[in-house]
């Protein structure tokens, strides 16, 4: 049970919550470390004993909270006024009484078949407690503040539900249609007889290397509303109680409440089943120690089924009880036609009824315009950007004022690797951003995947590459020959570093992996033996299933940073540049084709490896300047030189110099291009000398 209610909305009265798009995080905050276990061994649940009568269960509980709190005067929505957090917060409480009413885990839990305890994961938490928000609207005198999560424009217990749908949108937007159609924006959410990548077959195994089926043991499609994600990375339920699926049943199933309803075991992971069987997680552990590679190693992340992992729970420990409206609805929404409270509390539990009043599935058109948008008055349609509502989730430190008062936040994280949807989060505290680079700069947000969307990896649609800003960079890269001129800017620059699964017992950022599915937006990298992008709080150890609280590091201007067992030695099974079709692998030590001595198992190899290169076009560069100043103090000591010398000196100091600035400005001395970096550096050098030999000869011809 979490703090009593009464406490934990002492303050909530005045925080406004404006009708755009505010935060929206994927709120795994009790996010529970996944953990994994040796299929078919099955893990013995151990069920609760029924509560006694005298104690009333955790859901009572919360109950009486709520009844004391609404009799208080709360949750009292003003005509024609902007509801405040608080009443947003409110909002769910009837529909909180609704599923204690109905949902089985409460039956389980009155029959003493129960393994796990639940905590109730509501509003509050997810939109006002999570990430020190509290600390936070205090210290900057707010009422509240929405910290990780932004707010959708209406939610599914707002009545009537005011959206017309995607298919209306099409209508008069057929182009747009047609690219968001085939996008995994719109494959995010779906019916359980639209998933055509196993023949809607849900219970058979997806890959032959693991036997995990998409829905768990002892959950059946007429049990489910509807599955959350794609084959690129995961897949989860949501109920036909529209409640997040953070258990399974063994021995049983949900549907004639038999058997034991288990917290975890959850959620399909495909780099689990897919791509890190038994073998390969043997190969990982000789250079990444400590590396599960047996079930009962994978900790709380575990199951009893080899690719179904643990989510939002800790596997027959604990499990979050939260409703759609709590969590699910901000980042894979879903929306009803129902006009009443009614209306919709009468389809909660049935299937039929649900599907038949859902209006759009996904990320549709609506998320970012609004419901009905331009039909309706224009409320957020043309908007340059509504991203930050599901990518933009961050987190308040502190202690973050000290390298960067302008910024006091970091991104949010999954264990000791950031969440996904912190692209924004990430990108706000860059260079690009203060510079006014924005998501829809780069991205077309109506084609965001241009492959096929069942591949493992995103290729994404963009309005403008890395080379469209950045031209002399391109020009060295360009240049530069052998392997790396076939590759991209995002290879080195953009690696895999965000979590969807919060996969704890995989992740180990000191070896750039294993559980990283989406592109990091920093940029920044950062050429350093042994300084990392993520560390733990200072003074704790480095072992993710042992500590919380990872974060961002920053460089001495106050930025995140990539480091270079990110960039150059990463593992992940999602990264395009990793594993599209021909693909090298770069230089994982896992995915490489490449000699062994390129494999990299630590960043110290790849330091190595960049000081090779840069070193020569470092010290060509400061022969460069030395030799310009020499020119210079030969001119101005030479006041008779004769105009045909001196032209001929200038204009080789001149090219000589438009060198030097190219370099200055790729910035990645020798990164980019390391032979081009050289034989121009050493033209440079060439043009001084000859510069300097006019000089001296004049000299000598005067005297």
């Amino acid at each position: 049970m979490k703090p009593n209610l009464l406490k934990r909305l002492s303050a909530t009265c005045c925080a406004f919550l404006f009708a755009g798009s505010l935060m929206a995080q994927e709120a795994d905050t009790g996010a529970v470390e996944s953990v994994v276990v040796d299929a078919p061994a099955q893990v013995e649940a151990t069920p609760a004993q029924p509560a006694a009568s005298a104690e009333p269960t955790t859901a009572e509980k919360y109950q009486l909270d709520l009844k004391e709190l609404n009799s208080a005067g709360y949750a009292k929505q003003r005509p024609g006024v902007p509801r405040t957090l608080d009443e947003y917060v409110r909002g769910a409480d009837s529909f909180f009484d609704l599923l204690i009413d109905q949902h089985p885990i409460f039956k389980y839990e009155k029959a003493g078949k129960l393994a796990g305890k639940y905590t109730m994961s509501d509003r509050q938490e997810e939109f006002v407690e999570i990430n020190k928000g509290p600390k936070y609207a205090e210290k900057v005198g707010l009422e509240h503040a929405a910290v990780t999560y932004r707010l959708a424009w209406d939610s599914i217990l707002d009545y009537p539900n005011k959206y017309v749908g995607p298919k209306k949108c099409g209508e008069c937007h057929p182009a747009q249609y047609t690219q968001w159609e085939r996008s995994r924006h719109r494959k995010t959410v779906r019916f359980t007889n639209d998933i055509e990548e196993v023949g809607n077959d849900l219970k058979k195994p997806v890959y032959s290397t693991a036997p995990a089926s998409i829905l768990p043991l002892g959950i059946q499609a007429e049990d489910v509303y509807a599955i959350i994600g794609t084959p690129r990375t995961k897949y989860g339920f949501i109920d036909k109680w529209l409640v997040r699926g953070t258990y399974h049943v063994q021995d049983g199933n949900l549907s004639d409440l038999t058997g034991t309803l288990t917290a975890g075991g959850n959620q399909f992971s495909r780099v689990w089943s897919e791509n890190i069987t038994p073998e390969v997680a043997k190969k990982i552990a000789e250079f990444s120690p400590g590396f599960p590679t047996k079930m009962e190693d994978f900790g709380h992340s575990r199951s009893t089924v080899w690719g179904t992992n643990s989510y939002g729970s800790k596997y027959a420990e604990t499990m979050m009880f939260q409703p759609a409206s709590s969590y699910c609805e901000i980042c894979h929404p879903f929306k009803f036609n129902f006009n009443t409270k009614d209306e919709f509390f009468a389809a909660i539990g049935d299937k039929e009824k649900l599907e038949a009043h859902t209006i759009s599935l996904g990320i549709s058109c609506e998320e970012c315009h609004g419901p009905g948008a331009h039909l309706y008055g224009a409320r957020g349609a043309g908007m340059p950007s509504n991203c930050e509502r599901c990518h933009q989730r961050f987190a308040y430190q502190d202690d973050e004022r000290e390298p960067n008062p302008r910024k006091p936040f970091n991104v949010y994280f999954k264990s000791s690797c950031p969440s996904c949807g912190t692209e924004g989060s990430q990108m706000y505290s860059s260079a690009h951003y203060d510079a006014g680079m924005r998501c829809t700069t780069c991205h077309d947000p109506h084609e965001v995947t241009i492959n096929d969307w069942k591949d493992g990896y995103t290729l994404t649609g963009l309005k403008k590459t890395c080379a469209d800003c950045h031209e002399t960079q391109a020009e060295f890269f360009k240049a530069a020959g052998g392997v790396h001129a076939k590759d991209n800017c995002t290879g080195c620059h953009m690696p895999n570093m965000m979590s969807c699964e919060n996969f704890a017992a995989i992740q180990n950022p000191d070896k750039g992996g294993f559980d990283n599915v989406r592109a990091s937006h920093i940029w920044n990298i950062k050429v350093s033996k042994d300084e990392k992008s993520i560390n733990p709080p200072a003074g704790k150890d480095r072992d993710p299933m042992k500590v919380k609280g990872w974060r961002f590091e920053r460089d001495n201007n106050g930025r995140f940073f990539i480091d270079l067992m990110w960039s150059c030695g990463r593992t992940s099974y999602s990264d395009p540049d990793l594993m599209k079709p021909g693909a090298s692998g770069c230089h994982s030590p896992v995915q490489s084709t490449l000699p062994a001595d390129l494999k990299f198992t630590n960043q110290e190899m790849i330091y190595d490896k960049v000081m090779a290169w840069q070193t020569p076009v470092k010290e060509g560069y400061d022969k460069i300047k030395e030799g310009l100043k020499n020119v210079d103090k030969a001119i101005a000591n030479n006041p008779s030189l004769n105009s045909t010398d001196k032209s001929k000196a200038l204009l080789l100091a001149k090219e000589a110099n438009e060198i030097k600035k190219k370099l200055e400005k790729d910035g990645g001395w020798g990164i980019h291009g390391p032979n081009y970096a050289k034989r121009i550096v050493d033209e440079a050098l060439v043009y001084i000398e000859e510069a300097l030999n006019i000089l001296s000869g004049q000299k000598t011809a005067k005297k």
